[in-house]
This record gives structure tokens, sequence and C-alpha cells, in this order.
């Protein structure tokens, strides 16, 4: 992972990454408020290997035993014998099993010195048993370091730093656990965010778009607008939108898409429902018309025709009406705005709308409007869940498929890909839309006026001058 996607990965899972390191913290003070508090009370022996020589030697020989002799007496400190001895002293209300786990030993390395800590809930009490040990301790050594045929012992255990009492308890530590706990559920979180990433299969940027649809270039990146949903059509009142530009800019790459082969017929599709087909084929061919373009929109979706709709057109008699011989072309084409739009809708939807998208009557249909019109944008159902895109996609000139953010997968442009492959339809492009905006988007350059329809006509004029010095009439 580069240091750039980590950084985008924190950018677009940072609420996840935040709840999982609060609910961590918040565990961690829970349990940390409801534990028992516990106090110390610490003591150190010094063990001495008893010699009566004067000798060196023997003196550096008595030092090593004692430092042997530590390590095992370490071991008695927490044992069962000791415990059972300063219960009975104390006449405590614990098991000699209770009361070792309170106690701890640890020799000081390189030392002749043992020290010992016994933890409690009670400071006075952790006290009494610290003091206890060192009165028993020293004892029960000197019975077991004592010769068997008699004498003195050969090791002596002295207390040389009598028992502390603790005002603070040394556990719980709030500040040490929730801090520990913070750190851990912020890795935790970065983990879990980057295995949903892992996991996620579902298209975020164009570069994903153009390598499922086999290295395809990507038109336009289409940002989210929460007004689309209820107003998908753009108006003239917001031509100086993020959405309208992105069109805009949809409008200017579609010119340079495979410029040494002419495309006029391109059918608009998608993989699943709902994925802004629909209104991407709207709002491109309203960017188109003022550019000076002869543009249709034809509405071949039979099964969930939206453009009448979104463009505010009847949808009496239609594209159904001319491929069944019952109207002509120029009585059902409707025109649209002030610009060159034309229209052509739905109609009555079919029983068979494969049988019919398929048919010679619609290769017929294209090639006349190849004729009349600069450009012709289909308006097709999605691929995957029905056969008609398949039907209709021989008779075109290439194909635009529309992923939407966070919701088209990987899989998906695949399979569409292979779909439209297998009858020798080119997909020409994609395009991303429904995209979040970023809070740098857009120009920053901070226009202080609006744009009028005037100037907008003015712009787009402009616009295709200059395109048709450099492509010609490849549009």
């Amino acid at each position: 992972m580069t240091l750039r996607s980590f950084l985008g990965l924190l950018r677009d899972h940072w609420k996840l990454i935040a709840l999982v390191t609060v609910l961590a913290g918040a565990i961690s003070a829970g349990l940390t408020a409801r534990m028992t508090p516990l106090y110390s009370s610490s003591l150190t022996f010094y063990v001495s290997a008893q010699t009566k020589s004067t000798d060196v030697a023997q003196a550096y020989q008595a030092d090593l035993l004692s430092q042997q002799k530590v390590q095992s007496y370490a071991n008695l400190l927490g044992g069962p014998m000791l415990a059972g001895e300063v219960v009975s002293k104390l006449g405590l209300q614990l098991s000699p099993a209770q009361l070792q786990a309170e106690v701890s030993a640890q020799a000081v390395p390189q030392t002749v010195l043992l020290t010992t800590t016994v933890t409690n809930p009670s400071p006075r009490q952790a006290q009494a048993i610290a003091a206890a040990i060192g009165v028993l301790f020293p004892r029960q050594v000197d019975r077991l370091e004592r010769p068997a045929g008699g004498g003195s012992s050969t090791v002596l255990v002295t207390v040389v730093a009598s028992p502390s009492r603790s005002a603070v308890p040394v556990s719980p530590r709030p500040a040490k656990n929730v801090g520990l706990a913070l750190g851990i559920g912020l890795l935790a979180g970065i983990g879990i965010a980057a295995g949903l990433r892992s996991l996620d299969t579902t298209i975020k940027t164009s570069e994903q778009v153009g390598r499922a649809l086999g290295d395809k270039p990507v038109l336009g990146v289409i940002p989210y607008d929460s007004v689309a949903r209820s107003h998908p059509v753009l108006s003239s009142s917001e031509l100086a939108s993020p959405r309208m530009e992105a069109f805009r800019k949809l409008r200017l790459n579609l010119q340079f898409v495979e410029i040494d082969k002419p495309r006029k017929v391109l059918m608009f599709t998608s993989a699943l429902p709902n994925d802004g087909k629909s209104t991407t084929v709207c709002n491109l061919a309203l960017a188109l018309g003022p550019a000076g373009k002869r543009v249709i929109i034809v509405e071949c979706d039979l099964r969930r025709p939206k453009v009448g709709s979104y463009l505010g057109l009847p949808n009496g008699a239609g594209l159904t009406d001319v491929l069944l011989g019952r109207a002509g072309l120029q009585d059902v084409v409707q025109r649209w705005g002030d610009d060159e739009l034309d229209v052509l809708t739905s109609g009555m939807l079919p029983p068979n709308p494969s049988d019919l998208l398929g048919s010679r009557r619609m290769a017929e249909l294209i090639e006349q409007l190849r004729a009349s019109y600069d450009l012709v944008l289909i308006d097709m159902p999605p691929v995957l869940p029905f056969s008609d895109t398949v039907a209709t996609a021989p008779h075109c000139d290439g194909a635009v498929v529309v992923a939407r953010y966070g919701r088209t997968r990987n899989e998906h442009l695949h399979r569409v890909a292979e779909s439209l492959a297998a009858v020798g339809s080119p997909v020409l492009a994609g395009v991303l839309c429904m995209t979040p905006r970023r809070k740098d988007a857009g120009y920053g350059y901070g226009y202080g006026y609006r744009y009028s329809r005037h100037d907008h006509k003015v712009h787009e004029q402009a616009e295709s001058t200059e395109l048709a010095g450099v492509n010609g009439d490849a549009g």
C-alpha cells in the first residue's frame, strides 16, 4: 500500500476507524472502572552465604553461592509452604492458593538481593502480609539450609528494606489502559477498513472503469448532486454548476473517441438498472445541442423508459409504433427546447422488447437516423438483466458504458464488455457517475457572476468552433 492509497483509505473510512477507536477506548474505560483497586507493599531481602574463613577466594565462592540461592528463594517466596504459614499467622480469610496469587518475587540480576511484592485490595492488609513474610521467610530458609548433622544455617536471609505501604493503587491504571485501548482500536479500525477495501470490488475511480472495460478511455466523471434525484435534467439556472461542467467535459471528450473512425450512432448502456445512463444521455444531448449539431435521443429502453418523463415529453406514440409500422418517424419525433434536439420516446411497451430491438426494421430505422442526424444517442436497457442491448448492438457504431460510483462492480463491467464483444459491438468508452463531490472540486477562481443563457450560447459556440478546427466532422 502506497502512502497515497493509505491516506485515501483514511479519508474514505475515517468514520469507521474513529468509531472502532472510540468504542475500544469506551470499553476499556468501562472495564477499568469496574476493576477493584489493588495496593502493593514491597520488601527486600539480602541473601548471604556464611563462611568463617577470611580467604578471599572462599569469600568469592560464597558470594556466587548466594547468587545461585537467590534464584531458588524467589520460587520459595511464592510457594504454598510459606503461603500456608502466613495465612495461619495472620488468620486471613484466604486459602494458601489465593494468597500465592497475591505474592510475587524477583531476584535482582547480578546481586544477592531478592524483592517481594504483595498486592491486595487493602493497603493495610498488603503491608501486614509483607511484614509476615519478612518474619517467616528467613526462618524457613534457616530450617532448609541447616546441616543434617546439626549446627547453624549456611545461608543468612536478612530484611534490608521494610514493607512499604502505598497510598495510590497500583492497579488499575486508567490512563494507561485507555491509551493502550485507543491505540489498539486505531490499528484495528485501520485493519478493518483495509479488509473492507480489499473485499470491496465496487467501482470508485475512473481508472477502475477503464481497466474493467478493457483499457478504454473514460469520457467523464459526473459528480453526485442531491437535486438530480428530483430534477435529473439540468436547467438553464445550473449552467455554471459542477455537474454541468462535467457534462461539458464529457461532450468535449466524446469528440476524440477514435477520431479515425467517426461514430454517429452511440449506444448508452449500463450493467444494472439505476446506474444513471438515462440521465447521462439526456444531459449529454443538452450539452451537444448548443454546439450546432443535430442530435436525437432514441429511447430504446422498453423495460423502464425514463427519457420521456425526464424531459417532460408525452409518450403516447414512439419507437414501438415506428417498428410496428403504425406511424412514420416524422410523426413521432418530438422537438425539445430551443436547440436542435429531437427525441424519439419509447411509445407503448411491448411484451417482446428483444425481438423488436433486434429486428430488421430496427436496423433500417437506425440507418435512417444516421443519415438525418449528426449524432444519434440511443438509451438502451442494462446489459446484464436483459438481452435487448445485445440484440441492438450490432446496428450501432459502439457502446458507452455508464458505471455508478460505489454500486457497479468490476466483474459487472467485465461481463458487459464480454457480452458486447460477443456480438461484435465495440465498447468505445466509459462514464463514471454519482461520484462524491470533494471539497476541493471545481476551478477555485470564485467567479463573481452567473452565466446567462446568452453567455452559455457564446461559450458553446466558441467551443464548437475550436473543436471543428481540431477534429473536423468526426463527431
